[in-house]
This record gives C-alpha cells, sequence and structure tokens, in this order.
C-alpha cells in the first residue's frame, strides 16, 4: 500500500517538531530547491517550492497546525487498514439474521436488529474511509487534498481577496518583516556602538584617574624630597651654630686663663 505523504514527510520532519525546526527545514528546502542541484524542470522545482510554503504556511501557526493534526489523527490509517483490507480482499459474507419469535422477546428481537444496522452502517463508514484515504494517500490525490486544505484555509483567512491580492499581502508582509528585522539589526547596532563608546569613555577616564593619581604621587614626593632638603640644611646649620658657639666658648676660655695667670705674674 502507498504510504500517505504528509506535510511533515514534505519537510522532512517528525510531527513532534518545533517551530524553530520548521522554519530551518523551509530555508533548507528553498536554498535546495533554488540551488538548481536538484535535476527537476522549472516547472517542478515551483510546484515544490509551492508546496513547501503552503505546509509552512500551515505547521507554522499553532491554530492552523492543531487542526491539521486533528485531521491527521482522525484519519488512522493503521486502523483503517487493518480492519477493512480483508473486507476489500474477500467477498462479504451474507448477513443471516433468525428470528424465532416463540423463543425471543420482543425487546431481545428489536435490540438484535438495531445492532446489526449499526454493525452494518459501521462496516460502510470504514468502507468508505479506506476507500477516501487510498483516493488521498496516492501521490496526485494526496497533493490535491493537500492544496484543497490549503485553499480553503486560504480562503478562510484572505477571505475573497484574488491570487494577485494574496501574493500582493504576502510581499507586503514580507517587507513588513523585513524591515522588522533590519530594525532590530540597526537597534543591536546602535547598542554596540554606544557600548564602545561607554567602553572608551570608561578606558579614558581610568587613563585620567591613573594620570592623576601618578601627577599627585609625584608632587608629594617632590614635597616630601623638599621637606627633607630642608630639614637636613637646618641641622647642618644648626650644628655649624654650636660648633663656632663652643669655639667661642673655648676661645673665651683661654682668654681667661690667660689673664688669670697674667694677673697672678703680677
Amino acid at each position: 500500500m502507498t504510504a500517505r505523504t504528509t506535510l511533515y514527510d514534505l519537510l522532512g520532519l517528525a510531527p513532534t517538531a518545533s517551530e524553530a525546526d520548521i522554519q530551518a527545514a523551509h530555508l533548507r528546502l528553498t536554498r535546495h530547491y533554488q540551488s538548481g542541484n536538484h535535476g527537476l524542470p522549472p516547472a517542478d522545482v515551483d510546484n515544490k517550492l509551492k508546496a513547501i510554503r503552503e505546509a509552512v504556511w500551515i505547521l507554522a501557526d499553532p491554530g492552523r497546525r492543531a487542526a491539521y493534526d486533528a485531521g491527521l489523527a482522525r484519519s488512522r490509517p493503521a486502523v483503517a487498514e487493518a480492519v477493512v483490507e480483508p473486507l476489500l480482499v474477500r467477498d462479504p459474507l451474507p448477513l443471516q439474521v433468525e428470528i424465532k419469535a416463540a423463543k425471543r422477546s420482543p425487546l431481545r428481537i428489536m435490540l438484535g436488529v438495531i445492532g446489526t444496522l449499526m454493525i452494518i452502517g459501521m462496516l460502510i463508514q470504514i468502507f468508505f474511509s479506506v476507500f477516501a484515504f487510498r483516493r488521498v494517500a496516492s501521490g496526485d490525490g494526496a497533493a490535491e487534498a493537500q492544496q484543497k486544505v490549503i485553499a480553503a484555509e486560504r480562503r478562510q483567512m484572505y477571505g475573497d481577496m484574488s491570487e494577485q491580492e494574496i501574493a500582493e499581502q504576502e510581499a507586503a508582509e514580507r517587507r513588513q518583516r523585513a524591515e522588522s528585522v533590519r530594525r532590530q539589526e540597526e537597534q543591536r547596532a546602535e547598542y554596540a556602538r554606544k557600548e564602545e563608546e561607554r567602553q572608551r569613555e570608561h578606558a579614558l577616564q581610568e587613563r585620567s584617574y591613573y594620570a592623576d593619581r601618578v601627577s599627585a604621587e609625584l608632587q608629594q614626593a617632590e614635597e616630601a624630597a623638599r621637606r627633607k632638603a630642608e630639614y637636613e640644611q637646618r641641622q647642618k646649620e644648626e650644628q655649624q651654630r654650636r660648633a663656632e658657639a663652643e669655639e667661642q666658648n673655648r676661645l673665651q676660655e683661654r682668654l681667661a686663663r690667660e689673664r688669670a695667670r697674667l694677673h697672678l705674674n703680677n
């Protein structure tokens, strides 16, 4: 049996992929198909890119993605194939219901008929579900069904707008996103410039503070040297005065002794 191609398969992602994974897959696949290294004709490349954009448009929005995941969960391909495959391969057996009025009460007969009708209805519903699933799962049918889902959601989102108007609105949205990214880049650049200026001013302040501190230390050292020199000069002058005073005292003592000796001699 042909496996169903989902939007996750189209992007090469798991159903648990995050929004960042979806955007990264979108960028990767777009670059791949725009690079020309795929060997596909231009028409197929355009269809691929369009399908990728529509898949991202659905899966990148939480509401649209939830609705799409709910649709995948309701299909239940594995269970439907396991239950209905025998019915499609083999001829259905005729349903025989034997009602013996003599042995069963009317209530049990009615419940049996209702149960039989419910079973028949369930089998018919399963048959048509598998038929629809096989039709959708077959190549073009899957793409067509996806395109119908995408077109319906786009009509719900854009209303009665034409394809040109939708393209113009999407282009405007892309320009807005590009403008937003540009503004963010400018803000980051402005912040980086201001941060660089702040760091430069801080460095200048540091150098100025260091220069002032060195100048103050030099002045203090010069003042200390001057005071030391003055102190040493005063000490030297004081020693010289004491030496002169001592020499004067010795001369006075010698004169006094000479006078006393002359006086004794007379």
